[in-house]
Parts: C-alpha cells; sequence; structure tokens
C-alpha cells in the first residue's frame, strides 16, 4: 500500500500538476487520519474490554465475599433470637418466681451472647483502590458502598454504636455465677449453618474432656 502510494506521488509531481498533487495530498491526510482513529478506536475497544474483564472479577470476587458474610448474619441472627428467647423465659421465672431447674444454665448463657460479623473486605478495599467508578451499575455501586461503608460497620466487632454485652455482664456474671460442668445437661441448637451441641468431648493429649456450657446462680433466690 506504501509503494502504490509513492509511485502515484512520484507521478503526480512528474506531470507538474499540483492541483491533483495537492488533492492527492488532502486524501492521503485523510486516509491517515482515519488510520490513527481506526487505531485509537481499536485501542479503547481493547481497553473498555479490560475494564470490563476486570468489573466482571471484581464483582465475581464480591459476590463470594458477601455469600459469606450473608451465612454469618444468619447464624448471628439466629444467636440473637436465642439470646432474645431466654431474656423473656428468664422474666417468666422471676416474674412467677420459678424454682430454679438446671437447665436454666443455659439461658443465663445465651442471655449475654452478642454476636457480630467479620466482613470480608479484600475485595471491596481492592475496588476502593482501583476506584468504585469501574462498577458501571449504579444501583450495585451504591448498594456495595452502602454495605460496606454504613451497613457492615454497625454490625462489627468494636463498632462505637453499642457496647460488647458480655464484657459489660462480665464482672455482674462472674460475682453471682459459677460455670455449669454438669456433663449430663445438654443443650442442642440448629443454626442455619451448623448444629450446636454441649457436652462434647474434647482430647486434650491423652486425656478426654467433656466441654460444657452455661451459667449457674450461685443463689437464684438472691438474684431475682
Amino acid at each position: 500500500m506504501i509503494k502504490l502510494f509513492r509511485s502515484i506521488r512520484k507521478s503526480l509531481i512528474s506531470e507538474g500538476n499540483t492541483s491533483n498533487y495537492i488533492k492527492y495530498a488532502i486524501g492521503e491526510i485523510i486516509l491517515v487520519m482515519i488510520g490513527i482513529l481506526l487505531a485509537l478506536q481499536v485501542s479503547n475497544w481493547n481497553q473498555d474490554l479490560k475494564q470490563e474483564k476486570k468489573e466482571f472479577n471484581f464483582l465475581q470476587h464480591l459476590s463470594k465475599d458477601l455469600s459469606i458474610v450473608l451465612g454469618d448474619i444468619e447464624n448471628d441472627l439466629y444467636a440473637l433470637r436465642l439470646s432474645d428467647r431466654s431474656h423473656f423465659r428468664i422474666q417468666d421465672y422471676i416474674n412467677n418466681n420459678t424454682i430454679y431447674q438446671d437447665s436454666m444454665c443455659f439461658d443465663f448463657y445465651w442471655l449475654i451472647k452478642d454476636e457480630y460479623i467479620y466482613p470480608v473486605r479484600s475485595t471491596y478495599d481492592a475496588i476502593k483502590e482501583e476506584g468504585l467508578a469501574i462498577i458501571k451499575n449504579d444501583t450495585i455501586r451504591q448498594g456495595i458502598q452502602a454495605a460496606f461503608e454504613n451497613i457492615f460497620p454497625r454490625i462489627s466487632k468494636q463498632n462505637s454504636f453499642y457496647p460488647d454485652l458480655e464484657e459489660f455482664f462480665s464482672p455482674f456474671y462472674q460475682d453471682h455465677f459459677k460455670v455449669n460442668q454438669d456433663s449430663t445437661l445438654i443443650m442442642v441448637e440448629k443454626f442455619p449453618a451448623f448444629q450446636l451441641k454441649y457436652p462434647y468431648k474434647k482430647r486434650v493429649g491423652k486425656e478426654n474432656y467433656n466441654i460444657t456450657v452455661g451459667y449457674v446462680p450461685r443463689d437464684f433466690e438472691k438474684l431475682k
């Protein structure tokens, strides 16, 4: 193609026809400009494809991260519902002046359980470093940002919104309760992702131990 242009150019120069040569020069410049524009367009397409691939990978990994966090939240919600249930049970024990029963130790256990999530932030932090604008869909981008910047901090450990109930009640429990060590008392709770069962056996060195759970009031009547 270049040889053809050179041949035409030499031919026009030898003819001495300035008008035709100028027309040819203009045409050649236009062709070069078109070539540059096409090259830029192809480059833009390639760049867009790279960005779309990067966006897809980000969203794919973020979906997996959020699935983990969702499972964590569902399990935490179940634990908090158990805590809520135990709260009202204990309230009934007091209002009805109930005599202490061994199974109550589990209610005193759940009463102060305070669950927090530990959000997986690696992908979101990578997106922030790249620039949130890489997520083209406004709804998805705004939803992701709201989740990680507003919602998750409120339900994460060591947030500034709520006290840690277990830490708050720890001194009171140390004074008024002892740890349940009765391995005949059985507690089974079916969480969304697993089953929690006490007691269970744990081997330490050559010895097997029964791991129990629960808090027993030192003086239930005084506690009421």
